[in-house]
């Protein structure tokens, strides 16, 4: 995956200890890739970690990040890492037993079952349609701690998208 330079801007903010990132640029610009890619690589570091993509339309998220971002991030960018897609619950399994969720925010039962677990990483794809209240429970679920080692240095995960 070749960055444009706005994009490796971006990307060396997500290596940053910064709890809360909003990107802003134009349609088909890299933002959602740079942070499904941002998210993957997090999985993949930190074994039995939970992370959520959520949008405020379920049908939005599992279309444009389900069925195209996702797979694209992990075929270009970590094509040695297999994942399963459960199309059922709609979520990607990891190897390493870390899992990356995929939901909405507009029906109640669904973000019950969404917001049920714990996560180290939020991304709230297309933040400005999410509704305040919205985005405010979905941020109590930002719970989770995972700690993954670096050259035998254990490291928490800290950033929250």
């Amino acid at each position: 995956m070749i960055l444009t330079a706005k994009q490796q801007q971006a990307n060396a903010l997500l290596q940053t200890s910064a709890k809360h990132i909003l990107l802003d640029g134009g349609s088909r610009s890299g933002k959602s890739a740079l942070f499904v890619r941002a998210i993957c690589s997090r999985a993949i570091k930190a074994p039995e970690s939970r992370h959520a993509i959520l949008r405020f339309r379920f049908n939005h998220c599992k279309e444009s990040i389900g069925m195209d971002t996702l797979p694209a991030v992990m075929k270009k960018c970590f094509p040695q890492v297999p994942y399963t897609l459960n199309r059922s619950d709609w979520y990607a399994q990891l190897p390493n037993r870390s899992e990356i969720w995929l939901g909405g925010l507009d029906d109640k039962e669904r973000t019950e079952k969404i917001l049920g677990k714990e996560y180290a990483t939020l991304y709230l794809n297309e933040a400005s349609q999410i509704p305040y209240n919205s985005r405010n429970l979905a941020v109590t679920r930002l719970a989770q701690r995972c700690v993954y080692q670096v050259d035998g240095v254990d490291k928490e995960l800290a950033l929250k998208m």
